[in-house]
């Protein structure tokens, strides 16, 4: 079903990364034949051809190496990749609806399975105790595998995720990915529209959710399959015409797919110590990166993370915007004020049958700075928010600290979030200092106005990657 989307995934991704074309492309596509077919027997032929003609620059061969361990050419490997709706929003990108399981063995692409997530869902026995902003939103006493993708930090999620896999009955698989629907509008992009005659309906860019997500509601229960059957279908039409394209295309859909990963659409787990380090190199793994506190200058660090708690699919309608801005208070210390504004443009109060779209936006927001923050204060549309009202949390091993509180924001309205805290900082009268804000992006966000305001310097832009901020403070 989605053999050739995976195996393009792999390899395909390579060639616009590593700028190569010709000779280097050919050699590829030898490959990625092989594998995808499930025919391996020329692997270790195509894959040497493949390594000579490939330059060894910004880690490529690093890269090359990867393709035997994933493709399970000396031991089977099985993963699973996860496919998320961001129209309702979760921290590592969107709900978990479906997923498929997908197998390589021997440098070949074997089983295929797609399944929706109740099914190991209802087969997980015992109790784990959820998160309390899922206890207190649902009114659930238990964790379950559509809501453990909990965690911003995406290897830490992945691992809960694979946990609850186990624990109903799925096998113990040595990765994981995460796509958003971001991905899919993309490749519509690409391929153009789909006739899906069987169902009589011609699916596109603008359709393909609206379509996606009636099946998937429509008179559902646990264990139908429909949004399956209507997915499966859908994904063999893509892949008759992704298999055809020429070279040019593909290296078009490289893009797309490269894209994809700099934005944080599309996440990549590996438990292989080895290659999930070239992953997290990459910025690909989805992780939370590590505050390093700096000695002559001062480091900073901003995530903002939102996780929609509604039951609906509100987030088609939200929009946001972050501005943040710095007072020197002496040569000890700064303050920093960062405001989050939300819009939720929804035309219905009540989410929409079957698609569940529209409707109050029941948003459990994180805001993560760094751990040597303090006198850290909240408030909504200028009312103080209390401790008790509060989620703090340590990341101890990532120097960070985050703050968490319900924000909800009812159709045709708008929220103002402000979040102020204090950090050390050592100024020299009259000297600059050099400062560095590192700023992540979440994934299944596409994109959101950033504002940046420190003294004589302003930084404006639209944030749709993590991004690194460099400016020189001078305090006189």
């Amino acid at each position: 079903m989605i053999r050739k989307i995976f195996g393009i995934f792999i390899l395909l991704l390579l060639v616009i990364l590593l700028g190569q074309t010709g000779l280097a492309l050919k050699s590829l596509k030898n490959l990625y034949v092989g594998i995808i077919t499930n025919q391996p027997a020329g692997f270790d032929r195509d894959y040497q051809a493949l390594r000579k003609k490939i330059k060894p620059w910004g880690g490529a061969l690093n890269l090359i190496d990867l393709i035997p361990e994933i493709t399970g050419r000396n031991s089977p490997k099985t993963y699973y990749v996860l496919l998320q709706n961001n129209m309702e929003l979760r921290p590592t990108g969107g709900f978990m609806g479906s997923y498929a399981k997908i197998k390589f063995e021997n440098g070949g692409m074997g089983e295929i399975i797609v399944q929706d997530i109740y099914v190991p869902d209802g087969q997980i026995a015992g109790h784990v105790d959820p998160p309390v902003p899922i206890q207190m939103a649902f009114k659930q006493g238990w964790f379950r595998l559509r809501d453990a993708n909990w965690d911003p930090d995406f290897p830490t999620s992945a691992q809960t995720v694979s946990w609850f896999f186990e624990k109903g009955n799925e096998e113990k698989a040595e990765g994981m990915i995460a796509v958003n629907l971001n991905l899919v509008e993309d490749l519509f992009d690409l391929t153009g529209p789909i006739d899906l005659v069987d169902y009589g309906l011609k699916v596109d860019s603008e359709n393909f959710y609206q379509i996606a997500q009636e099946y998937a509601e429509k008179d559902f229960f646990a264990g139908s399959t429909q949004k399956a059957n209507i997915m499966s279908a859908l994904v063999k039409a893509m892949i008759s015409k992704l298999k055809n394209l020429n070279s040019k295309q593909l290296l078009v859909l490289a893009k797309v797919i490269y894209k994809n990963l700099q934005e944080r659409q599309v996440l990549i787990y590996l438990s292989d110590p080895k290659s999930a380090d070239i992953v997290k190199k990459l910025g690909w793994d989805g992780s939370m990166k590590k505050f390093t506190p700096s000695e002559k200058g001062l480091n900073d660090y901003f995530y903002l993370v939102e996780a929609n708690l509604g039951v609906n699919k509100a987030n088609l309608y939200v929009q946001r915007k972050v501005e943040q801005e710095m007072v020197i208070l002496d040569t000890n210390s700064i303050q920093k004020r960062t405001k989050i504004y939300f819009k939720n443009e929804s035309k219905y109060f009540t989410p929409v049958k079957p698609g569940f779209w529209g409707g109050d936006y029941v948003n459990f927001l994180r805001v993560y700075f760094p751990s040597s923050a303090r006198e850290i204060s909240v408030n909504i549309d200028g009312k103080g928010i209390g401790e008790k009202e509060l989620f703090f949390e340590e990341k101890k091993d990532l120097n960070l600290q985050g703050v968490g509180l319900f924000v909800e924001v009812p159709a045709k309205s708008e929220k103002e979030v402000t979040v102020v805290y204090k950090m050390p900082v050592d100024f020299l009268l009259g000297k600059k200092t050099d400062y560095i804000l590192t700023v992540q992006k979440q994934p299944g966000i596409e994109q959101f106005p950033y504002k940046l305001t420190i003294p004589g310097f302003v930084f404006e832009k639209q944030l749709r990657r993590d991004t690194e901020i460099k400016a020189k403070i001078l305090y006189n």
